[in-house]
């Protein structure tokens, strides 16, 4: 039932069951970590087992990833969510047992075990999103779905210390008791469909994975998801033991005041995805990923200046999980939105597996960094700063209008107040032509700012030329065309348009070829007759309200230099039904005239 909203019973209940999973995978992961600074860090060692902890909880994702994937596309993801809760009840019998006759080995299988819960946990729990909810309510429950998770990792390393600190006999009765509690509330998670062509058994833990990655690579979308997703919590596994470190050797803090450096953490990350969710505005907002990769890099190389600050650590901390929130909604919603519906569980699964491989090396480098290097805590967090810039580097090349998303994210944000109507009309996947009409000079980024899919529109080639202004328009694909081109520059724009709505991508057009001066819609030029001939693709008509007026127009006889009416301004943009790919420019113009009329109305 993919028409529930953020409010259902089944969605709840989902938040409900993650929180509790996470609440206990950091109770029981910091209790853990906490017993092995106390006996093992004085010893020269001491680094390599705190490093094992992570890595005995990451391993199972590495290793069993793959058939996470196949269990979540070939069951039913409600039953799957509700069999792992049941699973993590056995495991956290095995942890209270462990704790009961103090089995430093148990302890260490019930992490192993703890960890493959997850793996298997992962797929279904994020796969089922797409088809439980409206693709519209995407972006804010993963930004919910974020927010509880991390809610779940401050309180379970937040009362992690205080339950070492009590003198509880046993703290195993705790953990036991929420993976209890979180297995009934998933038990009110809605049934979805099994899927009939479900994908073959292998034997097989890597090569589905790795096939799956190589897979994503051919869009450069998905593979700059898996990409940002395994970077984030591999520097988040590289932090977290850092930091346990960090308060030993610089600060010197309790365990108590330590659980409350990584819960300050974990609210950052919970508030960063409510704002990133809320901010999508029912869209993937790749744009939000630089600004919070800046912001990871920036309070990172900022630790080196608070080594003896417990209160400047925290402020640091929590901005540093804002950021975090900030890089991380926009790139797990991507891939869920977009991954193929036959094979999501798999390639989530492939990002997990992904993920995890650079979390298991995160465990091993900061034991290298910290042990066989000698680096301070400090230097270990600079090095993580160094890392962001590097791979937010390479994730730009990846996909260079990530950063002219963002620039214009930011901008119309500040400037504009951007109401968005009828966006289902714009088709998920395959090639479309947006005509709309022309008002102002950011007409473009406002359409831009209003859908997660990338469009590439015919620009004005003298604009396009400009030095300040070619690097971001060449960077989100714009054609330039122009009539001083002659007849033949002007077929060759054309036809590359329509080589790019042939392939798949969705092509932005002004139809009156120029922006008006009086506010009222112009003669549409027969242009995306000659783009869209022959073609299958269909055209969405669009139009933009509110913009005449803007300094952006030519109201008033002038650009720029006016007083804006108001701020932010308000602007509407509204999409129509799909049209034939044969309508002629005055079917199209018409379509667009009745947007008009449904605006003025509005």
């Amino acid at each position: 039932m993919n028409d529930a909203t953020c409010s259902s019973r089944s969605f709840i209940s989902l938040m409900i069951a993650q929180f509790l999973g996470a609440l206990n995978d950091n109770l029981f992961k910091t209790l853990v970590a906490l017993l092995v600074l106390e006996h093992l860090v004085s010893k020269d060692s001491g680094a390599i087992y705190l490093a094992l902890t992570g890595a005995l909880f990451v391993l199972p994702y590495i290793l069993f990833s793959g058939y996470a994937g196949y269990l979540s596309d070939r069951y039913s993801k409600s039953n799957i969510v509700k069999g792992i809760k049941l699973l993590e009840v056995v495991v956290m019998a095995i942890a209270y047992a462990s704790f009961a006759f103090e089995s430093t080995a148990g302890l260490l299988l019930s992490v192993f075990l703890m960890g493959l819960q997850s793996a298997l946990f992962s797929p279904s729990k994020y796969g089922i999103l797409p088809e439980m909810l409206q693709l519209g309510e995407l972006s804010r429950a993963n930004g919910f779905l974020e927010f509880w998770t991390f809610l779940g990792i401050i309180f379970g390393t937040g009362i992690a210390g205080i339950i070492r600190t009590s003198g509880l006999s046993n703290p195993g009765v705790v953990t036991l008791g929420v993976a209890i509690v979180g297995f009934i509330a998933s038990l009110f998670v809605y049934s979805v469909n099994t899927r009939s062509d479900h994908p073959p058994f292998r034997l097989d833990p890597i090569g589905p994975n790795v096939r799956n990655i190589l897979d994503a690579r051919k869009s450069k979308g998905l593979f700059l998801s898996m990409v940002g997703i395994a970077f984030f919590w591999s520097a988040g596994q590289l932090f977290q033991l850092n930091i346990l470190l960090y308060a030993n050797q610089s600060l010197q803090i309790g365990d108590t005041k330590t659980s409350i450096l990584l819960a300050v953490l974990g609210l950052g990350i919970g508030l960063g995805s409510i704002f990133a969710g809320k901010t999508s505005e029912g869209k993937v907002e790749l744009g939000l990923l630089p600004l919070g990769a800046c912001g990871l890099a920036i309070t990172n190389m900022l630790f080196l200046l608070t080594s003896d600050s417990y209160n400047a650590s925290l402020a640091l901390v929590f901005v540093l999980g804002l950021s975090g929130g900030v890089f991380i909604v926009p790139v797990q919603t991507y891939l869920q939105e977009f991954s193929p519906d036959h094979k999501r569980g798999a390639m989530i699964a492939a990002s997990n597996f992904m993920s995890f491989s650079c979390m298991f090396a995160a465990s091993f480098l900061f034991w290298f960094l910290t042990d066989y290097c000698a680096l301070s805590a400090g230097i270990v967090f600079a090095i993580c700063g160094l890392l962001t810039v590097l791979v937010s580097i390479y994730l730009i090349q990846l996909l260079p209008e990530v950063l002219t998303r963002c620039i214009n994210w930011i901008l119309l944000h500040i400037i504009y107040r951007i109401e968005k109507v009828g966006r289902e009309h714009i088709p998920a996947e395959g090639g479309a032509l947006i005509v709309c009409n022309h008002v102002s000079y950011v007409d473009a980024q406002i359409l831009l700012a209003s859908l997660s899919r990338p469009v590439r529109f015919l620009m004005y080639r003298p604009i396009y030329e400009q030095a300040f202004i070619k690097p971001f328009v060449k960077a989100v694909g714009a054609i330039p065309i122009a009539s001083e081109d002659g007849r033949a520059g002007i077929v060759t724009a054309l036809q590359e348009a329509r080589k790019a709505v042939q392939n798949g991508e969705i092509v932005g057009i002004f139809a009156e070829g120029g922006i008006t001066r009086t506010g009222e819609m112009t003669e549409f030029k027969k242009g995306f007759e000659t783009i869209m001939k022959g073609l299958d693709e269909p055209i969405i008509p669009a139009h933009l309200d509110g913009l005449w007026g803007s300094i952006f127009s030519f109201s008033e006889g002038k650009l720029i230099w006016k007083w804006p009416r108001k701020f932010p301004y308000p602007v509407r943009i509204r999409f129509g039904a799909a049209l034939a790919a044969h309508s002629t420019k005055d079917e199209v113009k018409e379509a667009v005239q009745r947007l008009a009329q449904e605006n003025k109305n509005k």
